[in-house]
């Protein structure tokens, strides 16, 4: 067992149950999974993948291919077909020409941490546990939002860990308290976010794995009350002086409240995206995982300035003509910083695009309101506003997302046998890194998008489940770091002051 997958961190947790899959017997230590198979960003194509170590059982050899999961929460084509005609989204216009694209159907009823976590695990909410956004230990006066410990069958995280699979993790929804893994995690606590304001969504322990990370990371994360990116948010839209004020005195976020929720939700996805662009120019594990998070609250928020038409009561035309590019706006951010995000990955790498659903319009416009009822997002309270604002959703949930898979042995242009699935993320991902799918996973492997000639050299492998390689551990007493490991991720990161400091 490598040093960093033996890494064990201080916590206290009651009686709470997360996944610890280190290394078996039978997974030769590869050193740390932060330390790449190929230096990330490296110059010209990577070495034709093949056998990386010992085979492993039932066959399975990891394939050496790494593999980028980029999650964009409420991304769909109905919105970007129209710029990607337009030329106005390069990156991902250049991703589909050299790979597959299609509709990524959900699951109802559509809950993003539902949604996130059947992606990242290959299994149906009841069997995860993840089936609502407030944590089971949630009281209607304490709300608590959901948290790894809630999870109840292991994360692809956890999977490619159990082999000794280097994995990176960055911002994914329900991965705090951020589990051991081999690599590292960046939990979806780091940043300020909707979500913790209105939960207790503690900001304090296990924010990262290993937890030292958190300290290198800190002065990335965007702060939307005292320091929020005014000039990027105002340049998404075309904002009166009166509507900048409101977003710049949002000192928290209203449910489904525009000028609230857009920045609370921005900063919350540009600490991501700056953090991302740290630790992947650093290194690149096997698998990496990030995920961007505005174009949800956006599209809630915005939809009937964006698509007008769609609605039967009166939408200003200078308001919508002002501010309705908001929501291509967001998009083609996303595009500008994949371009910049994506050349640290090695050439031949995998790159995966998905979104957890889509949007259409509600047909119910905003409406101003002195009194917001939270029960909209699960919670059991209301807040007595002084002055009356809009609040509503434009923008509601729809079934088809996205899916986008380009680079290394993924074909182009390929149509599907049927339609893609939530449930088919993580099988696929699982057989590009040569590693074994769980029979119990009801999705399938995507084998269409994938050249034969890839598979012939990696056959699909399968195992009766995950659990048994990821055993729970109670996290009901403290454990202690072991300093060495520590020392030795983060050193491979780049960072030799591990004793503090930046």
């Amino acid at each position: 067992m490598s040093a960093l997958a033996s890494l064990r961190v201080s916590a206290l947790f009651l009686g709470a149950l997360s996944w610890a899959c280190s290394p078996a017997a039978d997974a030769p230590g590869q050193g740390s999974a932060a330390v790449p198979d190929g230096q990330a960003g490296a110059a010209g194509p990577a070495a034709p993948a093949g056998p990386a170590s010992t085979p492993r059982p039932n066959g399975a050899s990891p394939s050496g291919l790494k593999v980028v999961v980029v999650g964009i929460d409420g991304a769909t084509w109905v919105v970007m077909d129209p710029l990607l005609a337009g030329g106005e989204l390069p990156t991902f216009a250049s991703l589909i020409a050299r790979g597959t694209r299609a509709p990524l159907e959900s699951q109802k009823p559509i809950l993003s941490p539902c949604v996130w976590t059947t992606i990242a695990t290959g299994k149906h909410r009841e069997d995860h546990g993840i089936t609502r956004f407030r944590s089971t230990h949630s009281t209607a006066d304490k709300p608590k939002l959901m948290a790894t410990t809630d999870r109840t069958a292991p994360a692809i995280w956890n999977m490619v860990t159990s082999f000794g699979v280097g994995v990176g993790v960055i911002g994914w929804w329900v991965t705090w308290p951020a589990e051991a893994v081999e690599g590292f995690v960046v939990s979806d606590r780091v940043a300020y976010s909707r979500w913790s304001s209105w939960t207790d969504g503690k900001q304090d322990r296990r924010l990262t794995h290993p937890e030292a990370l958190i300290e290198k990371l800190k002065d990335l994360v965007v702060d939307p009350v005292k320091a929020p990116p005014a000039d990027e948010i105002f340049a998404l839209a075309d904002f009166t002086e009166h509507e900048q004020k409101q977003i710049l005195d949002a000192d928290h976020p209203i449910p489904f409240h525009a000028p609230s929720v857009l920045k609370f939700g921005f900063c919350e996805q540009r600490t991501y995206e700056k953090i991302g662009l740290e630790l992947f120019s650093r290194s690149q594990p096997s698998l990496s995982l990030l995920f961007l998070v505005a174009v949800d609250p956006i599209s809630h928020t915005y939809w009937h300035l964006y698509r007008p038409s769609e609605f039967q009561g009166h939408v200003d035309p200078d308001e919508a003509r002002r501010i309705g590019r908001i929501v291509p706006s967001i998009y083609k951010h996303n595009d500008t910083y994949l371009a910049e995000l994506l050349p640290k990955f090695d050439a031949n790498t995998v790159v995966l695009v998905v979104s957890d659903h889509g949007f259409k319009a509600s047909g119910k416009l905003p409406g101003l309101e002195t009194r917001v009822d939270y029960k909209a997002v699960g919670i059991e309270r209301a807040e007595e506003l002084d002055d009356p604002v809009n609040v509503g959703q434009s923008g509601i949930h729809e079934l088809d997302g996205i899916f986008l898979a380009a680079g290394g042995p993924i074909l182009k242009g390929v149509t599907l046998k049927r339609k893609a699935s939530v449930l088919d993320v993580t099988p696929t991902v699982l057989a590009l890194l040569g590693l074994p799918i769980g029979k119990d996973m009801p999705g399938r492997v995507l084998d269409e998008l994938i050249d034969p000639a890839f598979l012939a050299q990696h056959p699909v492998t399968y195992i009766d489940a995950y659990e048994e390689r990821c055993k729970p551990t109670a996290f009901d007493e403290p454990v202690e770091f072991d300093d060495s490991g520590r020392t030795e991720l983060l050193n491979s990161l780049g960072y030799t002051d591990v004793g503090g400091g930046k």
